[in-house]
């Protein structure tokens, strides 16, 4: 009899021992899988932050293009309508001051000295007592405590005159229509570098000095210093190359004015 209640406790003591062997199981199993899923987790959490990354960065990169995009085409509008002439002028843009329109050639230009009466002026405002040029500069700098600016002369043709001038320069077809586009045409034939005396008080304005941050033309007043540093020579500026209008009065440039290039 002892044996069989020996056996019967034995059993059961098998029986009860089952149950935690499966629990141990079932606890690996369940372990497994927390672990297979914070690593998935982790996996997918790497590639969306990666993905994030890369989006960000297209995003900047198409702004940029789309802002550069939106400059270029504020440029060509305002180019267009200042072409096509019978369109109006948007309120932010304003209309760049005229080139002169010399009639003659500058007496500089057939080895005489300027004589200081009555030039019509650039704007059309009435005859200024000095001597008004249009032309390249050559450089500008301070010598001395004075400021200087060295210029070449250039003429500026419209209509007419820029046509004959264009056929005499061999810049037309032998047949057919001349066309001057924009209607204006840049000769140079003197090749004097002239230098001036730049006076103190004199004023510099620009038309599209800050152009391609705001993609607007419009008169804008600088210093000599910020006129200076455009023609540095380790600055490589679109300012460089565009005509100027200068005021000269007692052998002293008084004005310069950027003249608008279409």
């Amino acid at each position: 009899m002892e044996q069989k209640e020996n056996k019967k406790v034995e059993a059961g003591d098998k029986t009860a021992a089952s149950p935690k062997g499966n629990n141990k199981v079932l606890f690996w199993i369940l372990g497994g899988c927390l672990v297979l899923l914070v690593a998935v987790g982790l996996v997918i959490g790497v590639v969306a932050y990666l993905g994030y990354r890369k989006v960000k960065n297209e995003i900047k990169q198409n702004q940029s293009k789309i802002e550069q995009w939106q400059n270029t085409t504020n440029k060509i509008s305002a180019q267009s309508e200042s072409a096509s002439g019978g369109k109006e002028e948007p309120q932010s843009v304003s209309q760049p001051t005229p080139a002169p329109a010399p009639t003659q050639p500058s007496p500089e230009a057939i080895g005489e000295e300027p004589t200081p009466s009555g030039f019509e002026s650039a704007a059309g405002s009435g005859p200024y007592s000095g001597e008004r040029q249009i032309g390249y500069v050559k450089k500008v700098y301070t010598k001395d405590g004075k400021n200087y600016l060295s210029i070449d002369y250039i003429q500026w043709l419209t209509g007419a005159e820029a046509e004959k001038a264009m056929r005499e320069d061999g810049q037309c077809p032998k047949t057919g229509e001349c066309i001057v586009f924009d209607d204006y045409y840049i000769r140079n034939v003197n090749p004097l570098i002239r230098t001036f005396e730049v006076s103190p008080d004199a004023k510099i304005t620009m038309q599209t000095y800050d152009m391609e941050e705001t993609g607007l033309i419009h008169p804008q007043e600088i210093s000599f210093a910020q006129f200076s540093w455009i023609f540095a020579p380790k600055v490589n500026s679109r300012l460089k190359d565009v005509p100027y209008i200068v005021e000269i009065s007692s052998k002293k440039i008084t004005k310069i004015n950027e003249q608008y290039i279409p």
